[in-house]
């Protein structure tokens, strides 16, 4: 949500301690701030008209919601190791320390990791968003290699204002140990919804007092990536987009289907379904969400598995949208080139590679990169990897800053549950979610 901008001196003065290392003054970075060293007779100016990544002397401050462990673990030690001469600050987003503070304080954001949807909530509200088309072009960054779904989400007006560094892709785990124990056969990459929904039914049962479900999924986080690509928010008039045909297909074949079974109902109104069923309490056998769970296979059931997300046959082919990291650079950097410079090597199929390996999905075409997921962890040799990239990516929705209000507090916290309790049809809880919806969009504009 877009928020108000803090330009008063009280925000700035609070800000300084935490921010001083952001001056490159000297000031030692503090727990929330990451730091890269440079040789002490380094120039801060910035030297990016070479090819030469050694000959490249800068001084660069990123903003971004992830923790300084996680910015060094996935960008600050490779750029540090490339570009031995440019000095990177990193300022994380906290509750305390959001955007607007920092920008009020003054200090100069360089580059900074954003989403979809922060870019249009964030960035160009704050007029840091920079179209990176020249810089593109002058810096010859192969943007022809990045699979043209991702850059959909982030062109507006012709514009490119991002470009994404990996991606979260959609997928179905199961736990075969609830398939064994009931005698189902395991799901198949390229299932449609519906076939997906009759082997749910299979599993989805309530035995020795355990209530089993078949097939769940998290909401919020699917509402973002359906595979037909509906709209929540009118961009021209800032009414919602709820209570039409293209939420309706999803809420009756998806949440209305999952949950006809009276056991599944009589569950969810004492708890509400949630990550903890299917990763462990193993009462849930297939469950849709991101790829990021495979990054830490020591957290899901022992005995896991994916397979790529049920497709419509309305939809043949279509996987889900795009759920992309994406790095920028600030309209107001006076170092873009040095900025530039960074971002190509971050897409370069060189780093793609190695982190590709690592787990984190590409965002690039090039095979051998795709081919490269997750081969430093052991269980690559025994899983269904190429379910990552099963289908093609549906096109993006039409994002707006509001988007949140409708999946947050609408639809996941209203509407579906009230639909899996079977409290409500699905026509009357997309009436009342746009009609919830329209009221919390005026709420949020009258306070800006």
């Amino acid at each position: 949500m877009v928020r108000k901008m803090m330009t008063t001196v009280l925000s700035a003065v609070m800000l300084l301690s935490v921010l001083a290392a952001c001056t490159g003054k000297g000031a030692e970075p503090n727990a929330e701030e990451s730091q890269t060293t440079k040789p002490a007779d380094a120039k801060t100016e910035e030297t990016a008209s070479t090819n030469n990544p050694d000959e490249i002397t800068a001084d660069l401050t990123w903003f971004g919601l992830a923790s300084p462990k996680d910015f060094e673990d996935r960008y600050g030690q490779y750029i540090k190791k490339k570009f031995p001469n440019i000095k990177i600050t990193y300022i994380n987003q906290t509750d305390d320390r959001k955007l607007e503070q920092v920008i009020a304080s003054g200090t100069q954001i360089d580059m900074y990791l954003s989403s979809a949807g922060e870019l249009r909530e964030d960035y160009i509200p704050a007029n840091m968003a920079l179209d990176l088309g020249p810089l593109i072009k002058s810096h010859n960054i192969p943007v022809d290699t990045i699979e043209p779904a991702y850059l959909g989400p982030v062109t507006i007006d012709q514009k490119t204002y991002l470009l994404p560094v990996s991606d979260n892709k959609f997928v179905m785990y199961y736990n075969k140990s609830i398939f064994d124990k009931f005698g189902v056969p395991y799901p198949k990459d390229g299932m449609t919804w519906d076939e997906a929904i009759d082997l749910s039914k299979k599993i989805t049962r309530n035995e020795d007092g355990k209530q089993y479900m078949g097939l769940w999924l998290s909401p919020k986080h699917y509402l973002r990536v359906a595979q037909n690509s509906a709209g929540f928010v009118d961009p021209e008039t800032n009414k919602a987009t709820v209570d039409n045909d293209q939420w309706k297909f999803i809420f009756d074949n998806i949440f209305y289907k999952l949950s006809r079974d009276p056991g599944v109902q009589q569950r969810a109104l004492e708890k509400f379904y949630s990550h903890e069923d299917f990763m462990k309490d193993s009462v849930i056998a297939m469950y849709v969400y991101t790829s990021g769970w495979m990054n830490s296979d020591d957290s899901l059931p022992p005995d896991w598995d994916i397979a790529s997300v049920p497709e419509f046959k309305e939809y043949p082919g279509l996987n889900t949208q795009t759920y992309a990291t994406y790095i920028g650079i600030s309209a107001t950097s006076k170092q873009q080139d040095a900025a530039a410079e960074i971002l190509k090597y971050l897409t370069s199929e060189e780093h793609q590679t190695t982190m590709s390996k690592r787990g984190f999905i590409t965002p690039l075409l090039t095979q051998s990169v795709r081919d490269a997921a997750f081969t430093d962890y052991p269980f690559a040799k025994t899983k269904n990897i190429q379910a990552l990239y099963h289908g093609k990516p549906a096109p993006s929705r039409t994002m707006t800053q509001y988007d949140e209000l409708v999946i947050e507090d609408a639809f996941q916290t209203d509407a579906i549950p009230k639909i899996v309790r079977n409290q409500l049809d699905v026509n009357t809880a997309l009436r009342q979610a746009q009609e919830n919806s329209d009221k919390l969009i005026q709420e949020q504009i009258a306070k800006q």
